[in-house]
């Protein structure tokens, strides 16, 4: 009876071990990982999970005191550079893929009668050409801008999608990181901000009072993000040399499947793929 035991035992250790090792990567080397924005928390937060599934691989961000990014690809010195932007035609030499999006919400005080927008009317209204909130249907007050932080969150990102690097109007007040400028309109009828779009979508869940525009009768949404059809967007991209190393590729594969995208959700951002 023991003797029948023990084999038994030996028999599911076996089995167990070979699944075990058959789960078990035999990929090895080094990831240095080149992040340098408000999404370096999903990165942080993947290269943990990537290492537990490939315990040969080590991962390292990378530092370059405000070198150009795509330098440290260049020199060898990262393997992988994440932008907030799709490659330019010149830049040829990379290749670029898109892990997921991060939505710019326009951000109005919940009392605001004003509720959609155009892509043009945001622009004249950040560039000062629209000085009350009449212009744009609702009450006769005058329009106030609250600014973030030159080069931070979300402003850099929605200075470029409309061309308004330079342009912006003098706004009331400065304010960062995104929780400061939910707290200030919220509290304040006539002004408008502008911040990551998850963000904004679960303070309004919760109750504070504010409101996230319709953009071209678009409605702020995730599943609006990750199709397209809501404008103010913009990529996360992996750049890699081509062809990419074998733990290169196997780290974008990762960032392509479920954990990857959950963690890209998880820090409000938006996956590639959102149904409603």
């Amino acid at each position: 009876m023991h003797a029948r035991v023990i084999v038994i035992f030996a028999i599911l250790f076996w089995v167990a071990w070979g699944a075990s090792a058959e789960a078990a990567s035999d990929l090895s080397g080094k990831l240095n990982l080149f992040v340098a924005g408000r999404e370096q928390g999903i990165f942080e937060k993947t290269a943990v999970k990537f290492e537990k599934l490939n315990p040969m691989v080590r991962t390292r961000f990378v530092v370059t005191d405000g070198a150009e990014p795509l330098a440290a690809l260049a020199d060898g010195s990262a393997d992988i550079v994440v932008l907030g932007r799709t490659l330019k035609p010149e830049e040829k030499d990379w290749a670029g893929t898109v892990v997921g999006w991060e939505g710019i919400a326009i951000m109005v005080n919940a009392s605001n009668r004003v509720t959609d927008v155009t892509t043009k009317q945001i622009t004249d209204l950040l560039e000062g050409k629209n000085r009350t909130w009449d212009e744009l249907g609702g009450l006769a007050s005058k329009i106030v801008v609250i600014h973030r932080e030159e080069g931070k969150g979300v402003r850099p990102y929605l200075e470029q999608q409309l061309n308004l690097a330079g342009k912006l109007v003098n706004g009331k007040g400065v304010v960062e990181p995104d929780k400061e400028a939910i707290r200030t309109v919220s509290g304040s009828l006539n002004a408008v901000s502008y911040v990551n779009l998850s963000a904004g979508l679960g303070n309004v869940n919760v109750g504070v009072p504010v409101r996230l525009l319709s953009i071209n009768k678009v409605d702020p949404e995730l599943a609006n993000v990750s199709s397209g059809a809501y404008p103010l967007r913009r990529p996360l991209v992996l750049v890699t040399k081509t062809p990419p190393s074998p733990v290169v590729k196997a780290f974008i594969d990762f960032m392509l499947d479920k954990d990857g995208q959950k963690a890209v959700l998880e820090e409000d951002f938006v996956p590639l793929l959102v149904t409603k």
